[in-house]
């Protein structure tokens, strides 16, 4: 699916006549790649015209090459080092010492370009420069503008930096707004629409990113049914004797762009995820170095978040990489008062209450994937579940012991905690690498406390033969 510009702007771009769209910003905010981006997707071949204040053309193809089609040298008027275009390779000259001059020239250009299929789409970039050149208000030069656009059939893109309310909101026929903010110091992208006349808005927020030049927005993340999916489990991320991971002591996260980001997992480390509300289930847990594990025949030790059954996780890793997989590999502790004799599946242990006896259980659990000469042992601990259980005192004790015995034996050790588990502060404090989770609107993202890392959307494709997770970076 194309993620480039939101539906609800195209839609509104392509059913107005003549439409005028307003992209407000501040520096850094996006709106030239927004706008280049449009046209890149929308205009016909060499029927996009960018009037530049900002960026003269060849450092325009330098930082967009993807652009030259659809706004071959010709279409771009270069206002940045003269009051004259520079580069142009038709025989038109626009000058700035006067509004009408501009018009003239423009509209010349535009007629030039029009023909029974089509009508270019003109960007202006930005409409303050234009009234700073011929001295008129911003409201007057871009009221003047729009005047004779209108009557071109043209599509208009019209950039300012004036993000606080103005006239020039109710001149134009639709208005959106870029923001960049800052979450725990690290840059977070959106764009809200503010007006498009004529159309449903069903989302007022898309949050994006101008990764490798180009804009692209963030899809909602859609689970699906595991039971209604088929998979092909798909090679491990070999980490063992003989590779790279190997000779650097460190695990693969089971996912390359994790790898790329973290650079793997060193072994005795402690990984902890941080989850925010409203992060999906799927989300909950380390699912590519699980399955990583599993692929290779490793042991697998899980304890459930709260209120997740252990029949959801051995489905999802089922899903991953098959049943037999699954049940060979896979521990998952159950906490419960009451022996469970009526059904015995070999993945499931249970235990009681006390928190000596569950560290009695996992101990054994550990000692008998030794026997089966597993090479390396995962241990993927839920602590929001594990404190509701033992309280927090037990918990913290639980979490020392286990990070220690995998420090020692050189395994790995994950965890999970939320905003309600006590001893967060705590479990931080003893990670060698903290991941923090959080949703926004059904979107997901992610990023590194330790090693500190930029914010990425996360997302799953469930479109392939196997789910396939990715990062994509805001930058």
């Amino acid at each position: 699916m194309n993620q480039t510009i939101p539906p609800e702007i195209v839609k509104f771009l392509d059913k107005i006549d003549s439409p005028v769209l307003l992209v407000k910003g501040e520096p850094g905010s996006g709106k030239t790649i927004f706008t280049l981006q449009y046209i890149a997707d929308q205009a016909e071949k060499g029927y996009g015209i960018y009037f530049s204040t900002r960026v003269d053309t060849k450092s325009l193809y330098s930082q967009f090459p993807w652009i030259k089609e659809k706004i071959p040298p010709e279409n771009i008027v270069d206002a940045t080092q003269s009051i004259m275009p520079r580069r142009m390779e038709i025989p038109h000259i626009l000058t700035f010492s006067s509004l009408p001059d501009f018009l003239k020239g423009l509209y010349t250009l535009i007629e030039e370009k029009k023909n029974m299929k089509t009508h270019p789409i003109v960007a202006v970039d930005s409409i303050d420069a234009v009234a700073h050149h011929v001295g008129l208000p911003i409201e007057d030069a871009c009221a003047k503008i729009i005047d004779v656009l209108k009557n071109t059939g043209t599509k208009t893109l019209i950039v300012t930096e004036k993000t606080e309310r103005t006239a020039l909101d109710y001149i134009c026929d639709g208005v959106v707004t870029l923001k960049r903010e800052a979450i725990d110091d690290r840059l977070f992208r959106e764009l809200v629409i503010e007006k498009l006349r004529g159309i449903e808005i069903e989302n007022l927020t898309y949050y994006f990113t101008l990764h490798e030049g180009k804009f692209k927005y963030f899809e909602e993340f859609r689970p699906i049914e595991l039971t209604t999916f088929t998979h092909e489990p798909h090679p491990p991320i070999k980490d063992g004797k003989g590779t790279e991971f190997h000779e650097k002591g460190l695990f693969s996260t089971g996912s390359k762009y994790l790898d790329e980001i973290v650079g793997g997992y060193r072994k005795g480390s402690f990984v902890v995820f941080e989850i925010d509300s409203g992060v999906p289930p799927i989300f909950h847990q380390p699912s590519t170095t699980v399955e990583n594990f599993l692929m290779q025949d490793r042991g697998v030790i899980i304890v459930p978040c709260k209120g997740l059954s252990p029949i959801y996780y051995f489905d999802l890793y089922t899903v991953m990489v098959g049943r037999e997989k699954v049940s060979k590999n896979c521990k998952i502790i159950v906490i419960s008062e009451e022996p469970q004799n009526d059904q015995h599946e070999p993945w499931i242990i249970y235990t009681d209450r006390d928190a000596n006896h569950f560290l009695e259980t996992v101990n054994k659990a550990i000692e008998e994937f030794k026997k089966e000469e597993k090479d390396s042992i995962l241990l993927f601990f839920s602590f929001d579940k594990i404190e509701s259980e033992f309280g927090p005192e037990n918990a913290e004790k639980i979490a020392l012991e286990v990070i220690s015995k995998t420090r020692i034996e050189k395994g790995l050790c994950m965890g999970t905690i939320f905003p309600s588990t006590k001893i967060n502060i705590r479990l931080k404090e003893m990670a060698d690498y903290t991941l923090k989770l959080f949703s926004k609107k059904g979107r997901v993202f992610f990023y590194g406390i330790t090693p500190p890392t930029v914010i990425y959307n996360a997302n799953i494709d469930f479109t392939e033969s196997h789910p396939k997770f990715y990062l994509t970076p805001i930058t």
